[in-house]
């Protein structure tokens, strides 16, 4: 353990804060010029440490504040950090912080910033080793001079102070003081016992006749007593008749007040019933008013969709009819369709014979002509041509027109089959695409009456959603018809309960309610009301013991309890009395054990266990009674506070409280059960609400999502529509198409035909042409050829007409057929503009009926539960009227049994009260008999005599007695009681005195064992000082020898003309004083301190202390400037001591720290830390070097030098 760092603020010189540290753990050195705050760092140190700085004035305390430049400081502070690796400080941590801080009214110590006392920090150094009894681990400036300077028996003093003889002689002084006033006590007591016996044999004269007037009085008082015996029986046998009496008319008055209290009990329950009954009526009727209201909406809407069902009906039996002559038409129209399909299948064949005998006939007409063009040509070659050169060319010319033509037709015959092919490739696309438009209509139908049945669906559950709906809101309403109901009950008990309770009680408690909801408080159980339940039998009772304390707040702990009594504070709601559960420590009484007549009354009441301390703070001192009596028979027997059903209270003490405690309407227990009765029934009211209210919430939502759905699947079901339309439309424009590229067909085909015919008449031509060619040339036709002339043109007239016919017929055929076709294509499209009405209205209105019906359906039955709801909730109502009635006239019966009730309790209240008065003026007599009774003292032995006696006698005997007694009128009737108190007081004082005695004897003893403690502790201290001395002067003086000596029984030494001597009656030694012989080389002088030089003596000083220090080992020295008066060798062996002390021992442990200050090299050298103080208008402390610090002592010689100058 030793010093790690120092810090100061503004404590003298240091003005701002400065640190110092980390320090060595074994030599410091601090050096600084004068002024530098060198003794002003060693001051900070002994102001922490050390008693220097104790009791101190404001003007003492205000010096040590830094009065520099600036404003002036109100407060500094010196801090300590201490390495307490070894746990040598009480504490469990490494470092341990002492902070004392000052200021001009406070002086305060800190022990790691927590605030401690001057003795906590001193009894937590000593433990650590510093002890108050050796102060020298603090050596200071002048200490090492004041130890010089001091003679034997201050020397011994210093000794005795190491020792601890101070405890001894504290002990001997106090007992020396008991000593004294014991003797002071005896004198006393020896002038009060001879003025006691001096009084004793004065009233030994007075006994006799006071003997004869004691037998007349006791007679006297035998006689009073008797009639007083007699005169209180009687008072008791009348009290006792009228306490029957009492008891019969309580019994009936208990009787009742108990009947009245169930009476009002149920009077206030009936009047509670008939308001609930008259907001039940209230809330009924305007439930009827709604659903009578809901009912006719029901009716009209159930009206309005009949009457739309039978227009809905009316459409569709008119598109029905017309769906039928449609449907008549298509079936018409196909069979036309088909009749006409069958004749063009069936004109196909004859077309294609037709066909086929127009091409032979051509072929034949074309064969003919071209021999009968050859023969002509030859026959005209003569009139044309004159040689075959001439009529040859031009025959290739007619030949190469010819062919060019041919070229040409069969060029366009090409170009009319790839249109062909086109037309029908076209066609066939054109009629795909027909067929995948009418697929997607029917998909496209399909489509709608699916989303027709999902739409059907979703309405339907929409209704079913909105009829969900409508019943969450019903029932929504009546809860909340509840809630109020339930709301208003509350606010009622909460009225009623605040008329019983402190306003600013009621209010701090709704503000904790509120306070600690909306913090999230934890450990607050409210007011303690709410936290127990018992009978109603005992209400009253835990009513007058609760009192005020039933609304005292319970919670954990005094942190909640601090907690919100700051908030009221703030919050200025009222005052409130907590019970911190954790600080409660209700101390039970001794209750009697299996009383059959009475119980603890916490043990009446019902509570958690965790509430117990509470319970107990409040209920657990008092005994609950069956009667009065019972009552005040314990709380005299066993000091109890009692009370009783009714409320009658008998406090521990005596005091009595009681009367009417109020009906059972004004328990403010009842009212609090009430309240948390209706409150629990709103929590569960809304839970309901809230469960209710998010079943709405999501039938709505679900209801919302349904209607967009359908809002949805409208919308797709129009475009679905629109799109059944425009492929309808799609479909008739290109089945016109179809059509028209058909007709363009058949053009096309007829120009085939066509252009066929004339290619195959050119093809003639030109071999006819090639023939004539190759014909040799002739003017004249033979015979042959004539005649094949004449046969040739013939047949050529006769197929031609052929041809012309067969042509004719062919075109008629082909034109029937095309007419006949196109009537197949318009009825076609009639038949599929038909087909897509009929499929648009088909099922349509079926659907829309269906779903009318099913509307209407839906509203009847909804009507026909308005209707049933109506009818129910008009039953209810009716009921509700009834139960009102009924209700009222009980109330009515029960307000009449009360207004009786309270006769019949006024009548037995006066009665019991003028037996009461009776009772009390009996009390009274007996009180004072009984009061007389106890004047008269114990009975004598003649009251048995009298005690049967006739009470005329007595009365005669008395006054006899009477008579004989005034004789006896100037006689001392003190003086036997006087004779016997004197001789009480005498024992009295003798045994005083032997105590005393033997209190002088006992502490006589104690001084003497005191005497022989502190001699051995003296004897035992010196033998380790003078050793300690012994060796320490050798290290600091090599060769020389020093020796303390005991100084007793009156041997003087030279400086010590002043000191006493002697020996005590018990044989121990007085010491005188404590003296030093020393030598400082080895064979001189032996020196006594008064032969010294100032160097020595300080040498001898340095010597004491460090023995002292050895004797009771310190963690750490503090030396300010000891070796000022050293030579240099004799510096040097102090630094050398100081360098091997603060190693420890062999093992390296038991280290010492020294904080050293000097103005010499030798224990600058030997220091391991070096520190430097300097001032620039406040003093600092720095860390140096041995050089730095060397530098600083020649500065400081020089400066000394020049002073001396």
């Amino acid at each position: 353990m030793y010093i790690k760092y120092v810090r100061i603020s503004g404590f003298k010189s240091y003005r701002e804060k400065v640190e110092c540290g980390p320090l060595s753990n074994m030599h410091n050195s601090v050096v600084g010029l004068n002024g530098s705050g060198k003794s002003n760092f060693f001051a900070a140190l002994r102001f922490v440490l050390s008693d220097s700085y104790s009791n101190m004035r404001p003007e003492e305390r205000a010096k040590l504040l830094n009065e520099g430049a600036g404003a002036s400081l109100v407060s500094a502070y010196v801090e300590i950090v201490f390495d307490n690796s070894d746990h040598r400080l009480d504490s469990e941590k490494e470092e341990v912080v002492i902070r004392r801080q000052i200021g001009l009214k406070k002086d305060e110590y800190f022990v790691d910033n927590k605030h401690s006392t001057k003795q906590d920090i001193s009894n937590m150094l000593e433990t650590a080793g510093f002890s108050k009894s050796n102060p020298y681990y603090i050596v200071e400036q002048g200490k090492v001079t004041r130890i010089t300077t001091m003679k034997d028996k201050e020397r011994l003093e210093l000794l005795k102070e190491v020792a601890g003889t101070n405890v001894y002689e504290e002990k001997k002084e106090e007992s020396l003081k008991i000593m004294r006033d014991s003797n002071k006590r005896m004198e006393e007591i020896k002038k009060n016992l001879d003025m006691i016996e001096e009084r004793l044999d004065k009233l030994d004269a007075e006994k006799t006749e006071l003997a004869q007037y004691y037998e007349l009085d006791k007679e006297r008082r035998s006689l009073q007593l008797a009639l007083l015996h007699q005169k209180i029986k009687g008072l008791h046998e009348e009290l006792t008749n009228i306490g029957k009496e009492m008891n019969g008319k309580k019994a009936e008055s208990t009787d009742g007040e108990q009947d009245m209290r169930e009476v009002e009990q149920e009077k206030d329950r009936l009047a509670q019933q008939l308001n609930g009954l008259e907001r039940l009526c209230e809330r009924l009727e305007t439930e009827r008013v709604a659903l009578e209201v809901e009912d006719n909406q029901k009716l009209q809407d159930k009206c309005d969709e009949e009457a739309q069902l039978k227009r809905l009906q009316r459409k569709i039996k008119s598109e029905e009819q017309e769906s039928a002559s449609k449907t008549a038409q298509v079936a018409s129209l196909k069979k036309e369709i088909e009749k006409a399909q069958s004749k063009l299948a069936s004109s196909q064949p004859a077309l294609q014979t037709q066909s086929q005998e127009m091409t032979d006939l051509d072929e034949s007409y074309h064969r003919v002509n071209r021999e009968l063009e050859t023969l002509q040509s030859i026959q005209g070659n003569a009139n044309t041509f004159s040689s075959k050169e001439q009529r040859d060319k031009h025959l290739q010319g007619e030949l190469r027109s010819v062919k060019a033509e041919l070229d040409a037709r069969l060029k366009d015959e090409e170009n009319t089959k790839k249109d062909i092919e086109a037309t029908k490739s076209e066609i066939t696309r054109m009629e795909t695409a027909i067929a995948q438009t009418a697929d997607s209509a029917t998909t496209h139908r399909e489509e709608m009456k699916q989303k027709r049945d999902t739409l059907r669906k979703l309405e339907d559950q929409t209704t079913d959603l909105a009829k969900q709906v409508k019943d969450c809101e019903r029932k929504l309403s009546e809860i909340q018809t509840t809630k109020d109901a339930a709301d208003y009950a509350v606010q009622k008990h909460r009225e009623a309960m605040q008329q019983n309770m402190p306003s600013s009680a009621a209010r701090a408690i709704r503000f904790l309610n509120k306070y600690v909801d909306e913090h999230k408080i934890k450990g607050y159980h409210g007011p303690l009301i709410n936290l127990f339940e018992c009978n109603p039998s005992y209400f009253t009772a835990v009513e007058q013991e609760g009192g005020g304390r039933l609304f005292n707040v319970v919670v954990d702990d005094e942190n909640v309890a601090s907690r919100l009594v700051e908030a009221l504070q703030k919050s200025k709601e009222g005052r409130m009395q907590f019970l911190p559960l954790s600080r409660l420590k209700p101390v039970v009484p001794n209750f009697p054990r299996d009383a059959a007549n009475a119980k603890p009354l916490y043990k009446c009441i019902d509570f958690d266990h965790k509430f117990e301390p509470a319970i107990l703070e409040v209920f657990g001192k008092a005994l609950l009674c069956d009667s009065f009596e019972a009552a005040s028979g314990y709380r005299a027997s066993h000091g109890l506070a009692c009370l009783t059903m009714d409320g009658f209270k008998v406090a521990r003490k005596g005091a009595i409280k009681g009367g009417w405690c109020g009906d059972a309407s004004h328990s403010k227990i009842a009212l609090n059960k009430d309240i948390q009765v209706e409150e629990e029934k709103i929590r569960k009211t809304v839970a309901e609400e809230e469960k209710l209210t998010a079943k709405k919430r999501q039938l709505e939502q679900t209801k919302t999502q349904v209607l967009s759905d359908s809002s949805k699947l409208r919308g797709e079901m129009v475009v679905s529509k629109e799109s059944e339309g425009k492929s309808a439309r799609t479909v008739e424009l290109e089945r016109k198409q179809l059509g028209r590229e058909k007709e363009h067909l058949r053009d096309k085909d007829q120009k085939q035909r066509s252009d066929r015919s004339d290619i195959v008449e050119l093809q003639h031509k030109v071999e006819g042409l090639q023939d004539q060619l190759n014909q040799t040339f002739s003017q004249n036709l033979t015979q042959q050829q004539e005649s094949d002339l004449k046969r040739l043109t013939t047949e050529s007239h006769k197929l031609g007409k052929a041809r012309s016919d067969k042509r004719n017929a062919l075109a008629k055929t082909e034109r029937d057929r095309t007419l006949l076709e196109e009537s197949v294509q318009t009825q076609q499209q009639e038949l599929d503009s038909l087909q897509a009405e009929l499929d648009s209205t088909q099922g349509r209105g079926g659907e829309e009926l269906e779903m009318g019906q099913r509307r209407l359906q839906a509203l009847r039955t909804e009507a026909e539960e308005a209707s049933g709801r109506r009818a129910a909730k008009e039953q209810e109502l009716a009921k509700a009227k009834e139960d009102k009635t009924q209700c009222g006239a009980s109330l009515q019966k029960q307000i009449n049994e009360i207004k009786r009730q309270q006769r019949r309790f006024a009548d037995s209240r006066k009665a019991l009260d003028h037996l009461q008065d009776r009772k009390n003026r009996l009390l009274t007599e007996l009180d004072h008999a009984q009061a007389q009774q106890r004047e008269l003292g114990s009975h004598p032995e003649q009251f048995e005599k009298y005690k049967t006696e006739k009470n005329k006698k007595l009365h005669d005997d008395l006054h006899k007695v009477t008579e004989k007694l005034k004789a006896f009128k100037d006689v001392n009737k003190k003086a036997l009681d006087q004779f016997n108190q004197f001789t009480e007081q005498r024992g009295l004082f003798q045994s005083r005195k032997e105590e005393l005695q033997k209190g002088a004897e006992s502490i006589e003893s104690l001084i003497e064992k005191l005497d022989h403690k502190k001699d051995e502790a003296i004897n035992t201290t010196f033998r380790m000082v003078a050793k300690n001395f012994a060796d320490v002067f050798k290290k600091i003086v090599p060769g020389g020898s020093g020796e303390l000596i005991m100084r007793t029984n009156n041997k003087h030494n030279d400086d010590d003309d002043d000191a006493e001597g002697g020996e005590d009656r018990q044989g121990i030694r007085k010491y005188v004083g404590v003296s030093v012989s020393v030598r400082f080389q080895a064979g001189g002088d032996v020196r006594v301190m008064n032969s010294l030089s100032g160097g020595q003596k300080t040498v001898v000083a340095l010597a004491i202390i460090f023995a002292i220090q050895k004797c009771d080992p310190a963690p750490f020295y503090l030396f300010d400037e000891v070796d000022a008066n050293l030579d240099p060798m004799y510096r040097l062996a102090v630094a050398k001591l100081i360098s091997s002390q603060k190693v420890g021992d062999d093992n390296g442990e038991n280290t010492v720290q020294f904080i050293t200050s000097s103005f010499q090299p030798e224990l600058v050298n030997a220091a391991d830390c070096h520190w430097l103080t300097n001032h620039h208008g406040m003093s600092r402390i720095t860390q140096g070097t041995k050089e730095d610090s060397v530098a600083v002592l020649r500065e400081a010689q020089k400066q000394i030098t020049s002073t001396g100058k």
